[in-house]
C-alpha cells in the first residue's frame, strides 16, 4: 500500500469537503464567524416554512434549526469537521464495500452527466426505505434535474441509514448533516469523482481493511499539525488528533504473535504449522517454566484487547491470528467469527471516529471471510466513551439505577456505580485509564444484568441509552490474558488539568508520558502471567525522571523481549524526536536467573531496514542480544534499560560517581527568554559585564547584561559564547520580579556563577560535546558541570573523550543529556597529562573562536594577523609534516615575508590553522587512548577521532574528507571583508585590536581619522554606507573604500593583485558582491540579527546600510538627503545625457539608457517621496525622548506604542537606536515605501522582528 498516495488523497478530500461545506453554510445565512441576520432565518409556518422568500418543507425548518443550535454549541469550525468527516467516511466506507462485493454500486455514474447510480434507481421507481416526509420530499425534487445534489443527499442518507453495515457502525447522520452536503459533491472534482477515479487508491488497496484506518491518519494530519502549533496543553476534543499514529504492520506483527501467539504456544507446546507462519515471533531465552504460564480451558476464554485501539490496526491483526488458531482447532468461518467478536476480543478508544472505523474495519474482515456477517447480526467489541450522565436532563442517576437493575442492587453497589458514572464525565479526557473501584459481586451484578437487557426484544429508552456506559466499566474491570497497543504518546506538558491531576493521584510512576500510564494500566489489567505488547517512545527506558517505572517493570514483570527501534519507525514521521521502542512483558515477578531477548535496531534509517534487520538478526551479536539477564539492569544507577552494556561496562559503574567531583546545573530559567535575553552584538556594549567572578559582581549600576552560556551546536573545548542575559543586581528583573507577572523562573546557587566551568546543550542530535566556560552564566538549555572536588579541566577532559561518550549511551541514550545523567558518570582522576592536553585544546578551540567577529574576544582579521612568527612556526610545521608522510629530513630556506600579498598571506593561514587542527586532533586521541586505558575499555573501544569531530574552523573555512582537510578561500575572504566594513563604519580600528565603537553617541574623537602605517584611514562620518555600482556617483561606496582599505592595509607594492585575488576567491567581481550578497552574508553571519541595517529599494537599485550603533533620530532623513535624492539626480543626468543622444545610441547604450530609467522608476514611483521621508523623519522627536527616559517600563510602552503608531503612517516601520529598549528590527527599507509608492502596504512579519521591551 503506498500510503503517501493515499495520504495525498486524504488530504485533498479533506480540503475539497471543508470548503464546499463551507461554502455551503455560507448558501444557509451564516457567516464565516457562525452568525445569522435575523432576515435570513427560516420562519416556521402551517405547512412548511419561510425562508430567503421561498417556501420550505417544515423538515428543512427543523434540519436548519438543528444546525443553527449545534453551531452555537460547538463553533462553526467544529461543525465544518462534522460534517467533513461525516461525509468522508460514510462515503470512503460505502466506496470499499462496493469495492468488496458487500453493495450495490450506489456511488458509481450512472451517465456521463455523473449521475450516481442511485439516483437514476430513484428516477426509476426504486427508492431505499425512508420517511414518508422524506419521500415526498424526494419524489417533489426528482422531476427536477438541477436538484441532483439534493436528490443525491437524501437518498445516500437513507441508505445509509437502511445499510446494516454503515449504520451499525456509523450510526445514524445527525439531521443537519443532510444541509451540509457540499454543492459540488457530485461535480468533476468533487469528492465522489475523486473517489470514482481515484489514481490514488488501488484496488487491491480498498481490499484491505487497513485502508481505511490510513485514510482517517491521513484525514486527521492536518488537525494533528493545527493542535500541535498552537502548542501547550491539549483539550479533550483535541486528544485524538494528536495522538493518532498508524502502527507499522510488521510490528503489529510481532507484538500479536509474541503475546496472543506464545500463550497459545505455551498451552499447545507441540503446535509446529502455526510457528513456522508466524516470522516474527522470538525465540524465548528460556522455557516458560509450568507455573508461569497462562493457562485457558477453551479458546473462547482467551480473552485480548487494545485499550487505545484507534482505527482498529491492532484488533484486525489479533482477529487474523485468532482466526487461525480457531481454524487449526477444528472451528468452522462463521464460528469463529462470531467467537472472536463476541468473547475473544475488545477494543477501546476514546475517539468515537475511530471507533466508528475500528468496528467498520473488523466487520469487513469478517465479511471477507463469510459474506453471512454482511447483516451486522454480530458486530465486534469495540467501544467508546459514553455520553456523560446529565443530571438537570436525565434527572438522579438513581432513578435510572433503579430501572436498570430491576431493583437488585444494593445502596453500597449503587454507589460504587455512582462513583463510576462521576469519573465518566470526564471520560472523553481519561479513556480507558480510568480506574473503576468496584467490587466482584457489584461487577457480576452489572454483568448479568447487561446480558440479561441484550437479551430482550423491547428495553426501555433510560436503559438503552446506558448500556454503553456499562459495558465500558466491565470492558476496563475485565482481566486479559494479552493486550496488545500502541498507546497516546504525550508528555506531562501537554495534559490538560483533568487529566495531568488524575495521572498524579493513581498513576504516579508513569506520570511523566501518557503511554507509560498504559504500561501501568497494562499490568493492571492482566492476568496472573499475562502478556502485553507496546510500541510507546523510548523515553521509559533511560529518562532519569522516569526511574520509577523502569524499578516498577525491572522489579515486578518480566521483559520476555524487545525491539530498540529508535528513530524513524514511523516513516511519515520525520526527525530525531519519535523515538520508539517495541516490547513484551509477561505479569510474573522476575527471579535472579530471569533472561530476555533485546534487539537494537537504532542504527537503521526507515522502517523496512528496521524490518530486514530484525529478520535476519539472529546471529549478529551487534543487533540481537540473547539471554540478557534482567538483573544486571538493575546494575547501573537510575537502572536504565542498556541491554548492550558488557559485563566490564557494568563493573565502571561501581566506580566513585561524577557528582563527587562536579556539581552539574541545569541553570536559568527566565519565563520569557525574547526579553531577558540577546545575542551580544545587539546591545550596547558598554552595558555588558563580560569579566564577572561572582555573584556580587552583578551589582553593578552601568552594566545590565552578562554573558550566558546556552548551549547551542556541537564544538568541544571552547566557544558558543553568542548570547547575554539582564542579570543586574543578581537577576532582579528575572527572578525577583518573575512573581508579580505570573512568569516560571529558575535561579541556581549564587556559589557557582560565573566561575569555571565545563557547559554542553541539554538537547544533542548529535553526540554531546562540552567547551569550557568562564566568566558566564549559565541558562537552562546550556547545562554546566562546576568542580567541587575535582580538577575542571580532568573533569572536561573526561567529558569529551569517547569513553565518556560510551558511558552516556548507557545512562542516556537519548537526544537529551541531562546533568542528572552526567553526575551519575564513573569517574577516575589524578593524571596530570591529561589536565595539560585539555588546556591545549581549550587554547586552540579558543584562538579559533576569538578569530571570528562573531566573538566578544575577537581583535582583528586572521588574514591581517599573519606575521612573521606565524610564517615561522608553518616552515617548521611542514618540515615535520614532509618527515611524517616520508620519512626524509628536509629543510626549508624561508624566504623573506611577503606580507603585502593577501595571496601569501592566505597560504599562510591555512597551513596555521591546518597544523592547529591537526595538533587539536592529534589530542583528542591521545586523550582517548589515556581514557580508554584507564577504564580498562580496549576491547571495546578505539581512540580514533574522525576529521568532522574536530570543531575548530566552523564558519564553513573547510571542507573535511576522510583523507584531511581542503580550504574554501571564499569564506576566508567574506570574513576580511566583514571585517573591513567594520573598519568603514567604526566598528574596529585598523591600529587597535578589539571593538571600537560598539555604543551609541560615539565622540568625535572616536570617529575621527587616524594614521596606520603612514596611511591615513577615515571613519565614515555618518555610519551609512552605499552597496551599489561603482559608477553610482558616491565616494564612500563600499566597493571603492573596500579598495582603499586593501591599499592601506597591505600597501600600494601589490595592491592590483590583491584585489584581483580578492575576486578570483569570490567568483565574481567585488562590486558585484557588494551589491548582491554582501548583506545576505552579514545577516547570516548574525543569525538573523545584523547590525548592518539595509534601507533599500524593491529590488535593490538603490540601497544602503546603516551601522545600527551609529544611527540616530537623524539617520532617516540622511538617507533621504545624502544618498536617496542625490542619487535620483545621478540617475535622471546620466538619462538626460542618453536621452540627447537618443537618435544614435548603440544597442548597448539603449539597454543602459532602459535600466537607467527602470532604476529611476523603482526609486521614485511618485511625487510622494520627500513627504512620506520626512513622515518618518517626524519620528525623531519620539526618538530623542525614548533616549532620554527613565527605566520605567510602562513609559517606554506608551511611547514606542506612539511611535509605531506614526512609523505605519510613514508606511515602513523603522527603530533607529541600539538601545535596551528593542520592540522591532526592521532589516530592509524598501525604498518603494520611501517614494509613497501607490502600492504600499504595511510591513510584514518577514520584515519586522518583533521583540519585547527589555
Amino acid at each position: 500500500m503506498d500510503t503517501n498516495r493515499i495520504k495525498r488523497f486524504a488530504t485533498e478530500a479533506r480540503n475539497i469537503l471543508k470548503a464546499g461545506i463551507a461554502a455551503k453554510i455560507t448558501t444557509l445565512g451564516f457567516d464565516k464567524n457562525g452568525f445569522v441576520a435575523e432576515e435570513h432565518r427560516p420562519q416556521l409556518m402551517q405547512g412548511g416554512a419561510l425562508w430567503n422568500e421561498q417556501l420550505q418543507t417544515e423538515g428543512f425548518y427543523y434540519q436548519w434549526m438543528s444546525l443553527y443550535n449545534r453551531i452555537q454549541q460547538k463553533g462553526i469550525s467544529e461543525v465544518y469537521e462534522e460534517a467533513a468527516y461525516t461525509w468522508f467516511n460514510r462515503l470512503c466506507a460505502i466506496r470499499i464495500l462496493q469495492k468488496n462485493n458487500l453493495c450495490s454500486p450506489v456511488l458509481a455514474y450512472a451517465d456521463a452527466a455523473r449521475t450516481p447510480v442511485i439516483v437514476d434507481e430513484a428516477r426509476q421507481g426504486r427508492i431505499p426505505q425512508m420517511k414518508e416526509e422524506l419521500r415526498q420530499r424526494l419524489v417533489e425534487l426528482l422531476d427536477d434535474d438541477t436538484k441532483v445534489t439534493e436528490q443525491f443527499a437524501i437518498l445516500i442518507t437513507a441508505w445509509c441509514h437502511d445499510n446494516p453495515i454503515i449504520n451499525q457502525c456509523f450510526g445514524s447522520i445527525a439531521d443537519y448533516t443532510e444541509l451540509l452536503l457540499p454543492n459540488n459533491i457530485l461535480a468533476e472534482g468533487g469528492f465522489v469523482d475523486m473517489l470514482n477515479h481515484t489514481e490514488f487508491i488501488t484496488d487491491e488497496d480498498f481490499q484491505s481493511p487497513e485502508l481505511i484506518g490510513w485514510l482517517y491518519q491521513f484525514y486527521i494530519s492536518e488537525r494533528k499539525d493545527e493542535v500541535f502549533a498552537k502548542k501547550g496543553k491539549f483539550e479533550a476534543d483535541e486528544i485524538p488528533a494528536a495522538t493518532q499514529i498508524f502502527t507499522p504492520n510488521w510490528i503489529v506483527k510481532y507484538m500479536v504473535q509474541n503475546t496472543v501467539g506464545r500463550i497459545y504456544l505455551d498451552n499447545n507446546p507441540y503446535e509446529i504449522q502455526l510457528q513456522k507462519k508466524w516470522q516474527y515471533l522470538v525465540e524465548s531465552s528460556e522455557k516458560t517454566s509450568a507455573d508461569t504460564i497462562l493457562k485457558y480451558n477453551e479458546l473462547e476464554d482467551l480473552k485480548v484487547a487494545d485499550l487505545a485501539c484507534g482505527s482498529g490496526h491492532i484488533l484486525n491483526e489479533c482477529f487474523d491470528l485468532l482466526y487461525d488458531l480457531y481454524i487449526a482447532e477444528g472451528y468452522g468461518r462463521g464460528e469463529a467469527v462470531e467467537n472472536i467478536f463476541s468473547h475473544n476480543l475488545t477494543g477501546i478508544d476514546l475517539d468515537t471516529r475511530a471507533k466508528q472505523l475500528a468496528t467498520f474495519a473488523l466487520l469487513l474482515k469478517a465479511c471477507q471471510k463469510d459474506v453471512a456477517f454482511a447483516d451486522a447480526h454480530c458486530m465486534p467489541n469495540v467501544l467508546t466513551m459514553p455520553k456523560p450522565w446529565n443530571r438537570e436532563v436525565q434527572g438522579p442517576i438513581q432513578d435510572m439505577l433503579h430501572i436498570y437493575f430491576q431493583g437488585e442492587a444494593t445502596n453500597g453497589q449503587k454507589e460504587e456505580i455512582m462513583d463510576c458514572f462521576d469519573l465518566m464525565q470526564n471520560a472523553d479526557s481519561l479513556g480507558s485509564i480510568m480506574k473503576f473501584d468496584i467490587s466482584e459481586s457489584t461487577r457480576l451484578l452489572i454483568k448479568q444484568t447487561t446480558d440479561y437487557w441484550y437479551s430482550q426484544e423491547i428495553v426501555p429508552e433510560e436503559v438503552c441509552t446506558q448500556i454503553a456506559a456499562f459495558k465500558l466499566i466491565l470492558a476496563l474491570t475485565e482481566k486479559y490474558h494479552a493486550l496488545v497497543m500502541n498507546p497516546p504518546y504525550m508528555g506531562s506538558g501537554n495534559m490538560n488539568t483533568t487529566l495531568s491531576k488524575y495521572i498524579k493521584d493513581n498513576y504516579e510512576a508513569g506520570k511523566e508520558d501518557l503511554c507509560t500510564v498504559f504500561m501501568i494500566l497494562s499490568e493492571n489489567r492482566l492476568e496472573k502471567a499475562g502478556l502485553y505488547a507496546m510500541i510507546n517512545m523510548q523515553s521509559w527506558m533511560f529518562n532519569s525522571r522516569q526511574t520509577k517505572i523502569r524499578n516498577c517493570v525491572l522489579n515486578e514483570t518480566i521483559i520476555e523481549n524487545m525491539l530498540h527501534l529508535g528513530a524513524h519507525t514511523f516513516d511519515e514521521l520525520s526527525g530525531e524526536v519519535v523515538q520508539n521502542s517495541a516490547f513484551v512483558i509477561r505479569k510474573t515477578k522476575p527471579i535472579s536467573n530471569t533472561k530476555g531477548t533485546y534487539y537494537r535496531l537504532v542504527d537503521f534509517k526507515n522502517c523496512t531496514e528496521k524490518e530486514t534487520s530484525f529478520l535476519e538478526s539472529s546471529f549478529n551479536e551487534k543487533i540481537c542480544f540473547k539471554s540478557v539477564y534482567q538483573k544486571d539492569l538493575l546494575s547501573i544507577p537510575g537502572n536504565p534499560i542498556c541491554y548492550w552494556a558488557s559485563k566490564q561496562l557494568v563493573k565502571l559503574f561501581k566506580n566513585t560517581p561524577m557528582s563527587n567531583y562536579g556539581w552539574g546545573s541545569k541553570g536559568i530559567i527566565t519565563g520569557d527568554n525574547s526579553r531577558f535575553l540577546r545575542f551580544w552584538h545587539e546591545v550596547n556594549c558598554q552595558k555588558i559585564k563580560f569579566d564577572a567572578e561572582c555573584a556580587s559582581d552583578s551589582y553593578d549600576n552601568v552594566k545590565k547584561w552578562f554573558p550566558c552560556t546556552k548551549g547551542g551546536s556541537y564544538r568541544k573545548w571552547f566557544g558558543n559564547n553568542e548570547y547575554i542575559i539582564d542579570w543586574q543586581n543578581n537577576g532582579y528583573r528575572v527572578i525577583r520580579c518573575a512573581k508579580n507577572e505570573k512568569r516560571n523562573c529558575q535561579d541556581y546557587q549564587d556559589d557557582y556563577k560565573f566561575k569555571p566551568s565545563f557547559s554542553w546543550a541539554d538537547v544533542c542530535s548529535n553526540k554531546p560535546s562540552f567547551r569550557y566556560t568562564i566568566n558566564s552564566l549559565s541558562e537552562s538549555k546550556g547545562m554546566c558541570i562546576f568542580p567541587t572536588n575535582g580538577n575542571i579541566f580532568e573533569i572536561g577532559g573526561f567529558l569529551n573523550s569517547c569513553v565518556a561518550n560510551y558511558l552516556l549511551l548507557t545512562l542516556s541514550p537519548t537526544l537529551m543529556v541531562t546533568a542528572g545523567a552526567i553526575s551519575k558518570l564513573p569517574f577516575r582522576v589524578g593524571y596530570k597529562d591529561i589536565i595539560n592536553i585539555v588546556k591545549s585544546n581549550i587554547a586552540v578551540s579558543q584562538q579559533d573562536w576569538d578569530a571570528h567577529e562573531t566573538s566578544w574576544d575577537f581583535q582583528r582579521n586572521e588574514l591581517l594577523s599573519i606575521d612573521t612568527s606565524a610564517y615561522t612556526e608553518n616552515i617548521d610545521y611542514k618540515i615535520e609534516k614532509h618527515f611524517e608522510e616520508t620519512g626524509e629530513h628536509i629543510s626549508i630556506s624561508p624566504a623573506a615575508p611577503q606580507l603585502g600579498s593577501l595571496e601569501w598571506r592566505m597560504e599562510q593561514y591555512k597551513t596555521k590553522w591546518e597544523r592547529k587542527f591537526m595538533q587539536l586532533h592529534m589530542n583528542e586521541e591521545e586523550l582517548n587512548r589515556q581514557f580508554i586505558d584507564i577504564y580498562g575499555l580496549q576491547d571495546e573501544l578505539t581512540p580514533e577521532v574522525p576529521l568532522n569531530e574536530i570543531t575548530i574552523l566552523q564558519q564553513g573555512e573547510i571542507n573535511v574528507k576522510e583523507d584531511g582537510i581542503t580550504w574554501n578561500e571564499d569564506v576566508m575572504t567574506k570574513q576580511l571583508i566583514s571585517y573591513a566594513v567594520g573598519c568603514m563604519l567604526g566598528r574596529y580600528r585598523l591600529d587597535k585590536p578589539g571593538l571600537h565603537i560598539a555604543h551609541p553617541n560615539p565622540t568625535d574623537e572616536e570617529i575621527a581619522p587616524y594614521e596606520y602605517k603612514g596611511e591615513q584611514w577615515e571613519i565614515d562620518d555618518d555610519g551609512i554606507m552605499p552597496l551599489m555600482p561603482n559608477d553610482c556617483g558616491f565616494s564612500d561606496n563600499a566597493s571603492a573604500r573596500f579598495a582603499d582599505f586593501i591599499r592601506v592595509a597591505l600597501g600600494n607594492e601589490e595592491h592590483v593583485a590583491n584585489l584581483n585575488y580578492v575576486e578570483k576567491c569570490l567568483g565574481k567581481p567585488l562590486e558585484q558582491y557588494f551589491v548582491k550578497d554582501f548583506w545576505k552574508d552579514h545577516k547570516k553571519m548574525y543569525q538573523n540579527r545584523p547590525f548592518y541595517w539595509l534601507f533599500s529599494s524593491k529590488k535593490g537599485a538603490f540601497q544602503v546600510i546603516a551601522y545600527m550603533h551609529r544611527m540616530n533620530a537623524y539617520t532617516a532623513e540622511r538617507v533621504r538627503s545624502k544618498y536617496l535624492l542625490p542619487y535620483i539626480e545621478h540617475l535622471e543626468a546620466e538619462i538626460d545625457k542618453l536621452d540627447a543622444r537618443r537618435a544614435e545610441l548603440s544597442t548597448k547604450e539603449t539597454k543602459q539608457l532602459q535600466a537607467l530609467q527602470k532604476q529611476l522608476d523603482e526609486c521614485l514611483l511618485d511625487k510622494h517621496l520627500c513627504h512620506t521621508l520626512r513622515h518618518i523623519s517626524m519620528v525623531s522627536t519620539f526618538l530623542e525622548i525614548i533616549d532620554n527616559l527613565a527605566v520605567e517600563e510602562s513609559i517606554h510602552t506608551d511611547v514606542l506604542d506612539t511611535y509605531r503608531i506614526i512609523a505605519q503612517k510613514a508606511a515602513q516601520l523603522l527603530i533607529l537606536l541600539s538601545l535596551d529598549v528593542n520592540l522591532y528590527h526592521v532589516h530592509s527599507f524598501n525604498c518603494c515605501y520611501l517614494a509613497g509608492s501607490s502600492h504600499q502596504t504595511l510591513p510584514t512579519e518577514k520584515n519586522v522582528f518583533n521583540r519585547k521591551v527589555c
